[in-house]
């Protein structure tokens, strides 16, 4: 999926832009071809979040309908079952920065920033902090949305909003290709569950969790497909599920 830009360069989360992601997104969760989704966008710019051209222009109206489906988006985004994958080369802002929490596995370039400007003009990232929240410390992200200062990719590295930090964009399209190699040996029906349970778990308790792990497990061993492909790694043989990467094969 890319991430296209306006008029002027700028890439902004428009109505349009986001039915189409929706519907990109929707069409991706019901193939069975579809293994991992792609975010890129234009060299230089990830996307600098909302239309705040619009936002101005129909000043007075009730947004809530348009706010709902950007916060629809990312929820489809979050919970899918498949693998989502951003590759981010410039500035991420605003919602642009909630797309980017919404992904499983994020990689960045060095000339890549993240920024949280709503203060600035009087709103605050009320759709966005739920995912950063997710993805680094509760304090960290406030004071990111407080200060509206923007932070580098290095930064976001060791704050857990980046998973991967590469010099520039022909080392992004590597590590890329590294990670969906990876990604396309496992099971799919595996990872639409850990992803289903990890945020099942993510507001139990220790003790809870371990008893829901157990539970987890027990039932996956009793999935007679599951034991053949143990059965099979064992014995040293390729799962049904593995498929090797082929650049411009797999990759929509």
């Amino acid at each position: 999926m890319h991430l296209s830009p306006g008029e002027r360069g700028e890439v902004a989360l428009t109505g349009e832009g986001i039915a189409e992601l929706s519907g990109l997104m929707a069409a991706a969760e019901e193939s069975a071809r579809c293994r991992v989704i792609v975010i890129d966008s234009s060299p230089g710019v990830f996307c600098k979040g909302m239309d705040l051209e619009f936002l101005v222009a129909h000043a007075g109206e009730d947004q809530t309908e348009k706010l709902l489906d950007y916060a629809r988006c990312m929820e489809a985004l979050r919970a899918s079952s498949k693998v989502v994958v951003c590759q981010v080369d410039g500035q991420a802002m605003g919602g642009g920065v909630g797309l980017v929490a919404a992904a499983d596995v994020v990689l960045a370039t060095a000339r890549s920033s993240f920024a949280l400007p709503e203060c600035v003009f009087g709103l605050i990232p009320a759709m966005v902090l739920p995912l950063l929240y997710e993805r680094m410390p509760v304090q960290k992200a406030r004071w990111m949305a407080l200060s509206s200062r923007g932070i580098k990719a290095s930064q976001a590295l060791d704050l857990g909003l980046v998973d991967e930090l590469v010099e520039g964009p022909i080392q992004l399209e590597q590590a890329t290709r590294k990670i969906l190699k990876r990604l396309l040996r496992a099971s799919p029906r595996a990872v639409a569950r850990l992803k289903r349970y990890a945020s099942e778990i993510a507001t139990a308790s220790r003790v809870e969790g371990l008893e829901l792990g157990a539970q987890r497990t027990a039932a996956d061993l009793l999935d007679l497909e599951t034991i053949a492909a143990v059965k099979g790694f064992m014995a040293g043989e390729v799962p049904p599920w593995f498929e090797r990467y082929r650049p411009g094969g797999n990759k929509r």
